[in-house]
């Protein structure tokens, strides 16, 4: 049996990120960036664990960033469009210490991934 992400999870993702209200409301920002790239992971030929393998990577990103923003303030008031860039590229995505390596790397890949979209479907629209 195939199984799918539950996409109306995703908006419980902003709160399990966030360390207070002002956290709850960049993450909802950032999680309208992720969404698109969600639904079209979700209607792509992806079995259901790699799908599963690049959701659970967003959240990690999300969470990183919210972090990111806790000991940078000054970031809370850029647009989460600079942050995801600033963190993710083309080649991978930020060290996340607690990850193992295979951890790390496919935290990597989903970045590619998610950077790709970005560029090519919301960068390009600003």
């Amino acid at each position: 049996m195939k199984r799918k992400i539950d996409i109306t999870e995703l908006d419980k993702w902003p709160r399990s990120w966030a360390g207070t209200n002002e956290d709850v409301e960049y993450g909802r920002k950032i999680m309208e960036l992720m969404k698109p790239f969600i639904r079209e992971l979700l209607n792509s030929s992806y079995s259901s664990k790699t799908i599963k393998e690049h959701a659970d990577n967003l959240w990690l990103l999300g969470g990183h960033i919210i972090k990111h923003i806790n000991y940078h303030v000054e970031n809370r008031a850029k647009d989460p469009r600079f942050l995801l860039t600033r963190f993710i590229d083309s080649f991978d995505g930020p060290n996340i210490s607690d990850l193992s390596e295979y951890g790390q790397k496919s935290f990597d890949r989903t970045c590619r991934k998610y950077y790709k979209y970005l560029v090519q479907n919301v960068l390009k629209k600003i």
